[in-house]
């Protein structure tokens, strides 16, 4: 297989895996679910820290170690507008590295 072709396939591979993800968080705003809820057997994961850069749908916060974390926001996303750089938050996000539920923090004295 020629190169051009194996980037076309990987690039349509890409593709289609982003719309089915896409579509999975179009059917989720549809069906009226407003818990914000994953599915039971979905691993989630609590991130803590300062909001340190947003970019589009790409946020960036410092955990209490120092460490950066990424994660992104869809549309299916809880709060994400009500968070800036420089706030105190917590994200619940999902294995696939989307949050669910974003929430600011008052930064403890």
């Amino acid at each position: 297989m020629n190169m051009k072709r194996l980037g076309l396939l990987l690039l349509m591979a890409f593709a289609l895996a982003s719309g089915t993800v896409t579509e999975a968080a179009d059917q989720n705003d549809r069906s009226g679910s407003t818990s914000g809820s994953p599915a039971p057997d979905t691993p989630m994961k609590r991130l803590t820290g300062q909001l340190t850069h947003i970019e589009g749908w790409h946020y960036t916060i410092k955990d209490s170690r120092g460490e950066e974390v990424s994660f992104g926001v869809t549309s299916a996303t809880q709060n994400p507008d009500q968070v800036k750089e420089g706030d105190h938050i917590v994200a619940i996000v999902g294995e696939d590295r989307i949050a669910r539920v974003i929430k600011n923090m008052k930064k403890k004295s």
